[in-house]
């Protein structure tokens, strides 16, 4: 069994009304049709360990968990607010999953009360005519008292063998546990780095997309929704244009303990030359916006980049048949929650 951790991250409530989802707003329709549908397994008390089994349940969580589900993940995290947790709720809630999949994750129950919950998030991991499905594990917890009965949420992962399911924020005292579940690294370690002290790049334009729409529509239409949605997210999307064509990229603001600046951690790029490549406008364009380092999940030091590698700093893991892009968190908690 291994324990999956929610980095340290500030978030920004999307909407106004969020603030008075604290106290249990309803959030839109569309979770899973069988929310109520699910066998029952076990049994206990609502506040003691169980004595025989009867009515422990696990479920898929709908809409009208959201609330619960805050309680009891704020309940495992108090270094974040309840808030946090109910925007990150509210993320998913106004997102569609591929068809079939959960909209937000599962949770235990006992008789009426919510124990234990796991978020999910379900995505496409490219724009294929049959695209591959990816489930990044997000966080998950499970009332002490009840734990005896937490194998029946992380047994939902890797159950799906088409799936490919990613870790991105593992403790580092799991790591040998998650290995021998089958978890295979796709990325080993860290860097840290300051772009906008890499050389100038000639006849290059960086622009947000929300500024400007030159060059967008010679991206492929599964990069274009991965621009347009992140920037929903909260994220920076930007685009280079350059005489060779046209590169999508997709930051997160975050801080990291320890350093007082915010960074812009890579979410999302075609490929980490490109990043390369074009370091010292990209960064120059986000300095002008607060984010003075870049953090970047990777195997190998980023080349022309002013920084240094961290060899096993925020490895991230992945099972299933088709390995993530180094420089892919696209649709993953680091890009919807922070961390």
């Amino acid at each position: 069994m291994f324990r999956r951790f929610c980095k340290p991250g500030v978030m920004t409530v999307a909407r106004a009304e969020l603030a008075d989802a604290i106290a249990g707003t309803t959030f839109p329709a569309g979770g899973p049709d069988d929310v109520a549908s699910s066998k029952v397994l076990f049994s206990d008390s609502d506040d003691e360990p169980p004595s025989h089994a009867k009515n422990i349940r696990m479920r898929q969580i709908g809409p009208e968990d959201m609330s619960a589900v805050a309680d009891v993940l704020h309940h495992g995290f108090p270094n974040k607010s309840r808030g946090y947790f109910v925007e990150a709720l509210y993320r998913l809630s106004v997102r569609e999953p591929p068809k079939g999949t959960p909209q937000f994750g599962f949770l235990l129950e006992a008789r009426t009360k919510v124990v234990g919950a796991l978020l999910t998030i379900f995505s496409f991991s490219d724009g294929g005519e049959h695209p591959p499905v990816r489930c990044n594990v997000a966080c998950w917890h499970v009332l002490p008292q009840f734990r005896v009965y937490a194998s029946l949420l992380v047994l939902q992962v890797g159950r799906n063998p088409s799936v490919t399911y990613t870790n991105i924020s593992a403790a580092s005292g799991t790591w040998q546990t998650i290995e021998a579940q089958g978890f295979r690294r796709f990325s080993t370690g860290a860097f840290a780095g300051v772009p906008a002290l890499s050389p100038r790049c000639h006849h290059v334009k960086v622009s947000g997309i929300s500024l400007s729409t030159e060059g967008m529509g010679a991206l492929a239409p599964h990069e274009l929704k991965i621009l347009r949605d992140h920037e929903q997210f909260g994220c920076t999307s930007l685009v280079c244009v350059s005489a060779e064509g046209v590169h999508p990229f997709v930051f997160r603001r975050r801080r990291v303990s320890r350093f007082p600046l915010p960074c812009a951690q890579l979410i999302y790029c075609r490929d980490l030359k490109d990043l390369s490549r074009f370091a010292g406008p990209i960064g120059r364009f986000l300095a002008m916006r607060g984010m003075t380092w870049m953090l970047v999940a990777t195997s190998l030091p980023i080349e022309k980049m002013v920084g240094k590698y961290f060899q096993d700093k925020l490895p991230m893991y992945f099972k299933g048949p088709a390995c993530p892009a180094t420089g892919d968190l696209a649709y993953t908690e680091a890009a919807l929650f922070g961390f």
